[in-house]
């Protein structure tokens, strides 16, 4: 059995993240399955990857405006904002490269954890080639934006009800082909944060520092609050690491780039709550571990949505500079995060395996020996 597994750009991102994870329960699960994780534009051109990702990135820190309307134009044609390019030319680019692509590999399973290939599997699909591969839908934030592709795909992998329920009512996708499985994260943040006396907060992790959230203004905050020490990741962002280990505070704690998801389910243990931006697979990450999330700012496009979301669910408290030392102290608000996210973990009826272990056994009968390499059948709730 072949598997393939399609996020999208080469540095680290969500999409990359649930990628590793999907590769790591399937290895478990199948030990004979040969797994590749592909950039599928870099595949295209490393040229053009570079050029897109390069835009991606500066469009969010740079330029949010511009990426806030580009998104809402080609991304997310619900908001408003109408306008709508003809993108026929790079459609037909992008066709004919996937159809290179998969005759070359000749998978037997696609999940697709960005919407762009996912959207070409799609329209390939549909039109009548490459039926004989089963393609997955594994959904990193908690909407589905307009580019993923729903005909033709045979299961989804949905964060909440409310997506299952989306999909089923404006896209007529059977009940039986969508798991509510949350937005997959790593098995080593399954276990909650150890049990502590009360829900007063004395640490707090900070994730977000490589995207912008640690600046000036934010350090004259939460001096406001000296009691609380504050562990802040700051990714491949070596000038804010060494700025901050500049301050020599004992109230800050600096901490370089983790790709190890053990010394980071280290690091939410020790945390009381976490100060994020609301990107969807470190918000899933602190929902399992049962943390109170506090957040401090957005990114334009899809961060925004999310944060929609998680507001109209009391998912997550948005802390205002002015209001730090408040709303830091208020056992109340906290206590009220904590049984929002039991009531949203609770709704998370399907295991990842057990979604896994279907969409494999739905092409056990062109590689029956693939399905026989199971070790452990997982069972749903």
């Amino acid at each position: 059995m072949k598997v393939l597994l399609l996020p999208l750009f080469q540095f680290p991102t969500g999409h990359s993240k649930v990628a590793k994870t999907l590769q790591d329960h399937i290895e478990s699960q199948y030990p004979d399955a040969e797994i590749k994780i592909v950039d599928f534009l870099s595949y295209c051109s490393d040229k053009l990857e570079k050029l897109v990702s390069g835009i991606y990135l500066k469009g969010f820190l740079g330029a949010p405006f511009l990426y806030r309307a580009l998104y809402y134009t080609i991304m997310y044609k619900q908001h408003p904002f109408k306008l709508q390019p003809d993108l026929q030319v790079l459609s037909y680019y992008f066709e004919r490269k996937m159809q290179k692509f998969l005759d070359e590999e000749k998978p037997d399973l696609i999940f697709c954890t960005h919407s762009f290939p996912s959207g070409i599997i799609s329209s390939l699909k549909q039109k009548g080639r490459y039926r004989d591969i089963t393609a997955v839908n594994v959904y990193t934030d908690f909407f589905i934006n307009d580019i993923w592709g729903k005909r033709g795909i045979d299961f989804h992998f949905v964060p909440h009800n409310e997506a299952k329920e989306k999909l089923i009512k404006k896209h007529h996708i059977p009940d039986d082909h969508i798991f509510v499985t949350g937005i997959p994260v790593h098995s080593a943040y399954h276990l909650p944060v150890p049990f502590k006396k009360d829900d007063r907060i004395s640490h707090i992790l900070v994730a977000g520092g490589n995207s912008g959230l640690v600046n000036c203004n934010f350090i004259e905050s939460i001096q406001k609050v000296p009691h609380i020490r504050f562990l802040i990741l700051c990714g491949n962002n070596e000038e804010l690491y060494s700025s901050l280990k500049a301050l020599d505070s004992k109230q800050i704690e600096p901490i370089g780039y983790i790709e190890n998801p053990n010394e980071m389910n280290q690091l939410y243990n020790k945390a009381d709550a976490i100060l994020t931006k609301p990107g969807g697979v470190t918000i899933s990450e602190a929902l399992q571990k049962k943390l109170p999330i506090l957040v401090h700012t957005s990114l334009p496009g899809q961060e925004e949505i999310n944060l929609d979301y998680l507001l109209e669910k009391n998912l997550v408290t948005v802390i205002y500079d002015r209001q730090i030392t408040e709303q830091l102290n208020n056992e109340e608000a906290i206590l009220s995060l904590r049984k929002h996210i039991d009531s949203y973990l609770e709704k998370i009826t399907c295991p990842l395996d057990y979604a896994i272990f279907i969409s494999i056994k739905s092409i056990g009968s062109r590689t029956p020996d693939t399905v026989h390499s199971l070790r452990a059948v997982p069972t749903i709730k």
